[in-house]
């Protein structure tokens, strides 16, 4: 009898085998980038000598664009024209980057860039160098903001 009551509680179960659906997070970096506005930050031994992070800003003539793909390989184009000290610059390349968290680290660049912010419209990309050089210690700070292309 207890056989019996113990098997009819196990067979009259309900069905409630139908596993929820979670939905995967969608990769935003994915797809094409063209940035928008380049902002600078310089400080040489802790005087800082332009901060224009917070400023409304520009490309200044330059292009940027990065192109993410599903296999973990990036295009990359950048555009810099010439002026009174700088030659011109115009390169294209392929390479890998690896997303972990908020860091990019793309391959073959000297350093990795933090995501600010990353939708399906925009990314800001921000990376910090410091460095010594002649005896001084510099801190040199970039944000690039993107939109996506169509």
């Amino acid at each position: 009898m207890a056989v019996c009551g113990f098997t009819s509680l196990t067979a009259c179960s309900s069905d409630d085998s139908t596993t929820p659906i979670v939905e995967q997070e969608k990769n935003h970096l994915l797809g094409k980038w063209n940035a928008t506005s380049t902002h600078m930050k310089l400080v040489i031994d802790g005087e800082i000598l332009l901060d224009e992070l917070n400023k409304e800003s520009s490309m200044h003539g330059m292009i940027r664009q990065f192109e993410f793909k599903e296999d973990n390989t990036v295009k990359h184009y950048t555009y810099i024209p010439a002026s009174e000290n700088i030659e011109e610059v115009d390169r294209h390349g392929k390479t890998t980057y690896e997303k972990n968290g908020n860091q990019l680290i793309l391959k073959n660049y000297p350093e990795p860039y933090t995501i600010l912010l990353l939708d399906d419209k925009n990314m800001n990309l921000h990376v910090k160098t410091e460095f010594v050089s002649d005896g001084k210690h510099y801190i040199l700070e970039h944000l690039d903001k993107f939109e996506r292309l169509k």
